[in-house]
């Protein structure tokens, strides 16, 4: 038995058989015996050279090819019960016959769904600058929400999350996603408003915010694009989400200043400078997990999971170039982005990695190192 890693939803159908065998896991069946789920149900790919994964409304399953050389028999057990057996009465199946087939069109091959981690990638949506910085790369081959949905393998939950994450909106009918230089322009802005018409910064509206801040030239869908963003909750009232709020803010300082190490000192001084000063924001470093390593104590660089190469491999390789060792607690955040399962997690640790007790702790090292 052999398994390729995915299956390319470009195929030429007219070389494969005719059936299509789908192996039934507890996850897959519980997906399709959901109408929530299974109303959305598609199989999509990134593009022809992307593998498919079969999207529900909150599952994402990688679908792979298992091939078999053993002979494929269809089974279905035939017995007698009767119109007044009890629904609590366990059946015997050891006395009842078989009914065998064996169907010579089916192929020696099936496909598994595997529970995948989405790849949030919105890179190919244009930049948005503002409405007075209109780019013509946000003019050309403009795409729908619903093309941008079509092209990311993806639930439609997790799509709707990654949707908000990236700052994406719908200006003129077409998606854009929302430059670091426009937030940061409207973040300071549209806080001072909620403060100054003595909204709740829990339970606030869009239009209300919209409302206050008429000098602004941005459309609905941008200043609500933000909000969203920087919100407790998806849907109004919205709820301003402090260490979110923080963490981007934080980001964005590490990406414009510490793409080389630089003093830890040095950056926390800078993200508190930038920070909405109404909010009384603290920079707690550990809101940046995932986004950075600190090559000794008292330095930063800027380092983000998203950025790294999604193959084991590659990215063991790119972290142990950024730090020599790691403690545990380190690595984890940037291991997670591409497994969530821990047995193979350690199998990954394993496989590229070995550990090492100093001083009571456990650090990661480079295979061989």
């Amino acid at each position: 038995m052999s398994q390729k890693e995915g299956v390319s939803l470009y195929s030429n159908s007219q070389k494969l058989s005719y059936y299509h065998l789908v192996q039934l896991t507890p996850d897959l069946l519980s997906v399709l015996e959901s109408p929530e789920e299974s109303k959305y149900l598609r199989i999509k790919a990134a593009g022809p050279s992307s593998f498919a994964h079969l999207c529900s409304y909150s599952r994402t399953f990688r679908i792979r090819q298992i091939s078999q050389s053993n002979t494929l028999l269809l089974l279905s057990a035939m017995h007698n019960a009767t119109d007044t057996e009890s629904d609590t009465q366990i059946h015997d199946f050891s006395n009842d016959a078989l009914s065998a087939a064996y169907i010579s069109q089916l192929p020696g091959s099936f496909l598994e769904c595997v529970p995948a981690i989405p790849q949030l990638d919105f890179s190919f949506v244009p930049i948005y600058e503002g409405s007075d910085l209109i780019d013509s790369s946000t003019q050309r081959d403009p795409l729908r929400r619903s093309e941008v949905a079509l092209r990311l393998p993806m639930s439609e939950y997790e799509f709707e999350g990654g949707w908000i994450n990236s700052l994406c909106a719908e200006v003129s009918g077409y998606t854009v996603r929302l430059s670091d230089d426009l937030v940061l322009r409207l973040l300071p802005v549209l806080v001072a408003a909620i403060y100054a018409q003595r909204l709740d910064p829990c339970r606030f509206f869009a239009a209300d915010v919209f409302a206050a801040v008429e000098d602004e030239e941005e459309p609905y869908t941008v200043i609500e694009a933000v909000l969203k963003r920087f919100s407790t909750t998806r849907i109004e009232p919205y709820c301003l989400h402090r260490e979110q709020l923080t963490r981007w803010f934080g980001i964005r300082v590490l990406a414009d200043y510490a793409h080389h190490e630089i003093k830890l000192s040095e950056f926390q001084s800078k993200w508190q400078s930038i920070l909405p000063s109404m909010l009384e924001l603290e920079c707690d470093i550990s809101l940046l997990t995932g986004e950075y390593v600190q090559p000794t104590i008292n330095t930063i660089k800027y380092l983000p999971s998203m950025g790294l190469p999604i193959e084991p491999a590659r990215r063991f390789a790119s972290l142990f170039a950024a730090k020599s060792s790691w403690a545990v607690e380190e690595i984890m955040p940037f291991i997670e982005g591409i497994e969530n399962d821990k047995a193979k997690i350690n199998s990954l640790f394993m496989k590229f990695s070995r550990k090492k007790t100093v001083m009571g702790k456990t650090v990661i090292f480079k295979r061989g190192a």
